[in-house]
């Protein structure tokens, strides 16, 4: 049916959002492409695009959605899926580079092979608001205990405690 909107509909909502640079035609062409792609599929309604968004429209992002979905592979440790954890959303990532090390797999989030098979199961199993809290919950605790400031200041602090005692860092 077409018209409304999926919130009208109690379906879920795809926001697309950031790593977008205009200046690239590569990045043009595939947003372009991903919009094509929606229109042919007949879920455009249920898509929404913020290639690239202010600090408040991040917060209001995290704020409102179920979870995050980190697609990049072999990614350097990357400082979304710590932002979307510490925002209580569960992360839904490729199970290698940095989410190997910031996810908790089945407990902050999941770690998937990169296949679309893969990343909309766990999509389906956190339409489970139960499920989603739970991992969010777990997600900013995670988070707080391994990646604030506060836990790094105390890993340095035993790390040059170890040193001034003589012992190896």
């Amino acid at each position: 049916r077409r018209g409304g909107t999926a919130e009208d509909e109690g379906l879920p909502r795809l926001v697309l959002a950031g790593g977008y640079d205009a200046r690239l035609a590569e990045n043009v062409e595939h947003l372009e492409e991903l919009k094509a792609q929606a229109r042919e599929l007949g879920v455009d309604r249920f898509v929404s695009y913020f290639p690239s968004f202010s600090d408040s429209q991040r917060e209001d992002l995290l704020g409102r959605c179920r979870a995050v979905l980190y697609t990049p592979q072999r990614e350097h440790f990357g400082i979304v899926p710590l932002e979307a954890m510490a925002a209580m959303r569960p992360v839904v990532a490729c199970n290698s580079g940095g989410p190997v090390e910031s996810v908790r797999d089945m407990e902050t989030g999941f770690l998937c092979e990169p296949s679309a098979g893969e990343f909309a199961d766990a999509m389906l199993r956190l339409m489970d608001v139960g499920l989603a809290d739970r991992m969010g919950r777990d997600a900013r605790d995670h988070v707080q205990s391994s990646f604030s400031r506060a836990a790094f200041g105390d890993a340095l602090q035993k790390h040059v405690k170890r040193l001034v005692e003589g012992g190896k860092a």
